[in-house]
């Protein structure tokens, strides 16, 4: 009988250049107060304006997700105040349902309070829409942390659904604040290094760094095909900067690109011809190069 050794896999040797990390977060069932969420961000030297308030409308749709018990919520009137909505019960009646009205509700826009004629549900829904303003779930967060990463450094998807994201060295600056938000606030970092000079590492990193950026150059092209006639000057300016700035991406990330390089500037050529020959078509007049 043999006994067969088993080894932990090597780490990344000491002083080994990194290609960047795998990053994951998780925030499951996290409910934070909005001002301690603006308070994390600036602790951790981040933006806390990517946390903006929650308009009562939007809080409403939400708190419309604990009030549908049995019932049907469905907005029927508005004007630059107040949103009206109908609230319908609902049962069960043999083999069909039967509808009545319950009440109609009325939601102030610009201060959130809510009247109708029913003492006990006005009760119930503006405690239900004054939870939703202040606190934030862990869905707010995701869209907080990817607004951040979307300004100040990049997320690549390693897989379809996303979730999982490629995160190149030069930003593990911003990653470490935000780990440091996502424990302030409750929530979860997994962090796992990429070396340089594995194979299949290499091959994965520029498979998901081309991905990403073809998928922004992509983005472009559609957005100008939409272009109309009411398109305004402004907007096909945003454009045209909004492609040098990929193109920037593209020189930025060279050493992750490999073979991928060639084509990726190829379709942001494209991209730009597209927007000049778009701009011309609509005002007669050529714009810079893009």
């Amino acid at each position: 009988m043999t006994t067969e050794l088993c080894f932990p896999a090597p780490g990344p040797a000491p002083g080994a250049r990194l290609l960047g990390e795998i990053i994951a977060w998780a925030c499951p069932g996290l409910a934070v107060p909005h001002a301690a969420l603006v308070g994390a961000l600036g602790a951790s030297g981040l933006d806390p304006g990517v946390a903006r308030e929650l308009a009562p409308r939007h809080a409403f749709a939400r708190a419309c997700k604990k009030l549908s018990d049995r019932r049907i919520i469905r907005p029927v009137a508005e004007d630059p105040t107040t949103i009206t909505f109908q609230f319908t019960h609902e049962s069960r009646a043999g083999d069909r349902f039967e509808y009545v009205l319950e009440t109609m509700l009325a939601l102030d826009k610009r201060t959130g309070s809510v009247s109708c004629a029913l003492p006990g549900l006005a009760a119930l829904a503006q405690e239900e829409l004054d939870r939703c303003i202040a606190v934030r779930t862990g869905s707010d967060v995701t869209r907080v942390i990817q607004k951040l990463f979307e300004r100040q450094a990049d997320l690549f998807p390693i897989r379809p659904s996303g979730g999982t994201y490629f995160v190149p060295h030069r930003h593990a600056a911003f990653t470490d604040r935000i780990q440091e938000l996502l424990n302030r606030v409750g929530g979860r970092l997994l962090r796992f290094p990429v070396p340089a000079g594995t194979g299949e590492g290499d091959r994965s990193v520029t498979a998901a760094v081309a991905q990403g950026l073809a998928a922004v150059i992509a983005e472009h092209r559609t957005a100008v095909a939409q272009f109309g006639t009411d398109a305004r000057p402004d907007t096909l300016a945003r454009a045209a900067e909004r492609i040098r700035a990929t193109r920037f991406k593209v020189q930025a990330y060279a050493e992750y690109l490999a073979g991928e390089r060639v084509e990726l500037e190829r379709a942001l050529e494209a991209a730009g011809d597209e927007l000049r020959a778009r701009v011309e078509h609509l005002t007669g007049e050529p714009v810079p190069t893009a």
